[in-house]
């Protein structure tokens, strides 16, 4: 939450308070991003602080939205 209220974000972003599904997802350090498909399945990660309008994002983010 404090990462957030520094750093805000313009997407959905999922706060764990009790880190249930952070153990799920074998979180380890914060932040942790996660670009989730269509399907509900995990398909990128990125560990720390990402640029989500930097050049490498963006292609994956097409990528996965062109996806059906």
């Amino acid at each position: 939450m404090k990462f957030l209220e520094k750093s805000p974000v313009q997407v959905p972003a999922l706060l764990d308070k009790e880190g249930k599904v952070g153990r799920l997802f074998g979180l380890w350090a914060q932040p942790t991003s996660y670009l989730i498909d269509r399907r509900g399945m995990v398909r990128s990660r990125a560990i720390g602080i990402v640029d989500w309008e930097g050049a490498e994002a963006m292609r994956i983010i097409d990528q996965l939205l062109k996806e059906r």
